[in-house]
């Protein structure tokens, strides 16, 4: 029934993409929905307004469209080994599209296409490792997974593409032991930059890993850290911690230096303080963000006793709640640098990961009552990121038209 359903999905996305898309999710694993699950981030990527000049999808829009491209592959790498550039992936897939089209929603289709097929893949992870039929609970567990993945990402799609592909990478890495992944996680930094503050810590954690837990349980110490950690992000204030460090020991020069240099600065932790202080939204969202941490705390102890009660070798779940301890260590104490916020998001997706794996065990009161509990607490976050953003910097022709009406009306769009 399912798997009809979800061919449904495929002739539906034709007439109207947004029914399309949902239908197609009823059956995850299913070729069908894989074909129109990315071709809808294609279709989303392409249906960009770029009315917000605020925005990134903006900026970059832009970009493409002043974009030199004699400024070719071989060229853009010199810049790049040179320390001209701060990343590689913006300005490749600036060149890779500018070879057939000055579109810069042509451009953000295929910016769709890379980030909808690694989210797909991580929903592929999450109903793999659910296996539990859908009811209520596990529909929150779901909503939260996927915003936390969601296509409106595509919107500033170089730290987001880098997430998603992180995530993907980490789980294969850590949990499948497939080690040809360490590849994924050593690319990311040419999307973003930013994760080359990260890309060292967990690659140290595979060597690592092993020392945390065993097929009973977790190490101790990784408890003690984690409420260390836990307890300074309240207190940590933005950039009190110096990364100076990082280029004055050469580990980073050229323009990934001096950005980490300037975000890094008292005048960046000051503007951030003011943005917090006159921003609406921010301050709303700050008691959300409250909430996620205190979510997050009662969780890892509710798992910790979880855990403890199985009988028999336990090491998948000990190896997966290991590392959930470790992402959320390292992610508090990133929080205090501007934007460093965003690492919590990969922590977030391997504990909704790791609660909906242990809700396929256990439906009593206890994690029933947490998962209810994450839902208001991650509410802000949902409502923002799956309606809000996407009726600020979407077409409004997105929500009811069909897929040739779409492509149709931005074919010959200029910025």
């Amino acid at each position: 029934m399912k798997n009809r359903i979800a061919f449904l999905g495929i002739l539906s996305f034709v007439v109207h993409p947004i029914s399309g898309f949902i239908l197609s999710l009823l059956n995850i694993r299913s070729k069908s929905t894989a074909i129109v699950y990315i071709s809808f981030a294609m279709l989303f990527g392409y249906s960009i307004s770029f009315a917000d000049s605020s925005s990134d999808s903006s900026r970059y829009a832009e970009a493409f469209s002043n974009f030199d491209n004699t400024l070719n592959f071989d060229a853009i790498l010199t810049l790049y080994r040179s320390g001209e550039l701060r990343d590689l992936y913006r300005l490749l897939l600036f060149y890779f599209v500018s070879l057939f089209s000055h579109n810069p929603k042509v451009m953000y289709a295929f910016a769709g296409l890379i980030f909808g097929i690694f989210s797909y893949l991580s929903l592929r992870i999450f109903v793999k490792e659910s296996e539990r039929k859908l009811d209520f609970f596990f529909f929150i567990l779901a909503i939260i997974f996927y915003t936390l993945v969601s296509l409106t990402n595509i919107n500033s799609f170089r730290f987001n593409t880098g997430a998603v592909l992180l995530f993907y990478s980490i789980y294969q890495l850590i949990i499948q032991k497939k080690n040809s992944w360490l590849i994924g996680i050593l690319i990311t930094p040419y999307f973003h930059y930013g994760f080359i503050l990260v890309v060292p810590v967990y690659i140290i954690y595979k060597f690592i890993e092993t020392f945390f837990y065993t097929k009973e349980k977790v190490k101790s110490i990784l408890f003690y850290l984690f409420v260390i950690s836990f307890s300074a992000s309240w207190f940590l204030k933005t950039n009190s911690i110096s990364l100076g460090f990082l280029s004055n020991t050469d580990v980073i020069s050229g323009a990934v230096a001096n950005r980490v240099e300037f975000i890094n600065s008292a005048d960046v932790a000051d503007l951030v303080q003011n943005r917090k202080e006159n921003s609406l939204f921010l301050s709303v969202q700050k008691y959300f963000d409250y909430g996620i941490k205190i979510f997050v705390f009662f969780s890892i102890f509710l798992i910790k006793d979880l855990i403890k009660r199985m009988s028999g070798d336990k090491t998948e779940y000990t190896k997966l709640f290991a590392l959930v301890l470790f992402l959320y260590i390292f992610a508090f104490i990133a929080v205090s640098f501007p934007s460093g916020a965003r690492f919590l998001a990969i922590a977030h997706l391997f504990l909704i990961l790791l609660l909906s794996k242990l809700y396929s065990i256990y439906q009593e009161s206890d994690i029933k009552r947490i998962i209810v509990f994450a839902l208001p607490v991650f509410s802000f976050q949902i409502a923002f990121v799956n309606f809000m953003a996407p009726t600020m910097f979407l077409s409004q022709t997105f929500w009811y038209g069909n897929v040739f009406w779409l492509l149709i009306e931005g074919w010959d769009f200029v910025t």
